[in-house]
């Protein structure tokens, strides 16, 4: 959520913003804010003027008292009584205000920084840099769909038949493999000092609510039936809210990697990658959350995105970094980058990640803060993948498939696969 002071001080900022978002239906609600906001402050300010005449009375009872003048203390302890009770309506009202006012705020998106590009679509989007080697092949290179059918080591048709569209079954040395790339990621995480967490599966509405603008995300995400609970889309909805209603300790950035299965409708996708296991409703991912404080935040940002080009290297798959347009990324971050890796089989690069500051947006949303010279500020929350593991795996297929079928297995990951080399089907 933004400060309210935003709007109260500059509320053009935020018309401007709605606009670069292209929300521009959400723009009344900025007049809407400030009216409400009048009658809260107000309202406060009617407050204050009462407890300040309070206290005077008070004050004038005891002079009235000390002098013998008890008809006249009587009268004002009668007018004093009065006040509470003017106040207790006063503050129903001005929390009633407040409660109009926030529902109204979370629809608002979050201040984005000036560096991001103008645009609605993908191709808005600001290619920054590329790295690795595209591959070049003595044969027409498959698919990673081709490719795990003609494994047999991925069963989306049984999949199907027992829970739906999108969902498989994993099979053999896959197994062995989405295991290998999230030990992999977790070790290289550990070795740059993240504290490891395996989150709860499940939030509840007041927290999921918090770390993601449910307006965005609401469609995508399963709802437990008759329950308070929601299945997270991604570790970051959980580790934005281990702190929440909390003051932490941000002299050092408080860096968690989150290690979850990960839950997504996939609403708004029909028809796109339906095939394979690029776009599932099921998958696991490594996740990379840091606490900060403001003038930590760029410094964090480039940690996170360093990171997963890091990964990417080892695994020798090609890539690039690309800055994503105001309208192609979420309310609740003020800038977000992609890790697009190679794909040879559409000559094209796809999504494996990304990474993504919410400056105090969540942490506003969720109440967490840290002491800054005395005074309690929100902090900064960061969040980036360190791998999306079902993606990476496709990305890894088609860029390491060979004539025979078989797939190299990269040298980052031969430890953790048992020492093999290569994947080939079973006979």
């Amino acid at each position: 959520m933004i400060d309210i002071k935003l709007i109260r001080e500059n509320p053009d900022l935020v018309r401007e913003n709605i606009k670069k978002k292209f929300q521009d239906d959400k723009l009344p609600l900025v007049d809407e804010v400030i009216k409400l906001d009048e009658k809260w402050r107000k309202l406060k300010f009617d407050e204050d003027d009462m407890r300040s005449k309070r206290n005077k009375i008070s004050k004038a009872v005891g002079e009235a008292m000390k002098a013998g003048k008890k008809s006249e203390a009587e009268k004002l302890k009668k007018e004093a009584k009065k006040i509470p009770e003017e106040i207790s309506k006063s503050e129903a009202k001005r929390k009633k205000l407040e409660e109009e006012i926030t529902k109204i705020m979370y629809k608002f998106p979050n201040i984005m920084h000036e560096s991001v590009p103008k645009g609605k679509e993908e191709e808005d989007n600001k290619e920054l840099r590329k790295n690795g080697k595209i591959p070049k092949f003595n044969f027409k290179p498959k698919s990673h769909i081709e490719i795990v059918e003609d494994l047999e080591m991925v069963d989306t048709l049984r999949g199907s038949k027992v829970a739906g569209s999108r969902f498989y079954y994993l099979k053999s040395d896959l197994v062995l493999l989405n295991s290998a790339l999230q030990r992999f990621a977790m070790d290289f995480l550990v070795k740059k000092g993240y504290i490891l967490v395996q989150p709860p599966y499940m939030l509840n509405r007041d927290a999921i609510g918090g770390a993601v603008s449910l307006e965005d995300f609401e469609e995508s995400i399963y709802k437990i039936e008759n329950e308070d609970l929601y299945l997270i889309g991604t570790s970051e909805h959980a580790l934005a809210t281990y702190y929440m209603n909390e003051i932490i300790d941000t002299k050092k950035p408080i860096k968690l990697a989150g290690v979850s299965s990960c839950f997504r409708k996939e609403a708004g996708s029909h028809g796109k990658d339906t095939k394979g296991i690029y776009r599932v409703h099921r998958f696991e991912k490594i996740e990379q959350f840091v606490f900060c404080k403001p003038e930590d935040e760029k410094k964090i940002f480039d940690e996170i995105i360093n990171n997963q080009e890091e990964i990417f290297k080892l695994l020798e798959i090609p890539y690039r970094i690309s800055a994503l347009c105001s309208g192609e990324f979420g309310g609740s971050m003020a800038e977000t980058h992609d890790l697009e890796g190679w794909f040879p089989s559409q000559e094209r690069y796809n999504e494996l990640g990304s990474t993504s500051t919410a400056t105090t947006y969540q942490a506003r949303k969720l109440n967490i803060r840290h002491d800054t010279k005395g005074n309690k500020e929100f902090v900064y929350t960061l969040n980036g993948t360190a791998m999306t593991v079902q993606r990476t795996m496709c990305c890894l297929l088609e860029n390491n498939q060979q004539k025979d079928g078989s797939i190299k297995i990269p040298k980052a990951l031969q430890s953790y696969m048992g020492g093999m080399k290569t994947i080939e089907r079973k006979k």
